[in-house]
């Protein structure tokens, strides 16, 4: 059998990879690149404001999540080089404010981007621009 490396890189529960920035790191005015396909937000308090590009060539299909554990009052979400981003049913993301839900933990808010790289919406096949993110949560 060939080597083969569990979890790291790999669509499984145990490892998944994930962009993580907390505390001192995060200060009002920074801009996130995402380099995977989640980032985890974690400041030590309000986030005043705060800029996110969405990878750089993703695969088709490809799901972007921004999470955060505290109030995110400005919240910048910008397409990567020929990328385009479209809200569709979804209200534009001006801000993320984290919500306690019964059973699981700390509070956190979650938005969620799926992206067509040949154009055509995932799930429905819809038509829409190549190159495109739709936010779908």
């Amino acid at each position: 059998m060939a080597n083969v490396q569990g979890g790291y890189g790999h669509g499984d529960v145990f490892g998944v990879p994930f962009d993580f920035y907390a505390g001192a790191t995060l200060v009002t005015g920074s801009t996130i690149t995402m380099q995977t396909n989640q980032l985890v937000v974690n400041p030590t308090g309000t986030l005043a404001a705060l800029t996110v590009n969405l990878p750089l060539n993703p695969v088709d299909g490809a799901c972007a999540e921004i999470t955060s554990t505290a109030i995110l009052t400005s919240l910048t979400v910008n397409a990567n080089t020929g990328d385009s981003i479209v809200n569709g049913i979804l209200a534009a993301v001006t801000g993320l404010t984290p919500v306690a839900s019964a059973g699981a933990g700390g509070a956190t808010a979650t938005i969620k981007y799926k992206y067509t790289l040949n154009g055509f919406q995932p799930a429905s096949g819809a038509a829409v621009n190549p190159r495109t993110w739709i936010r779908v949560q």
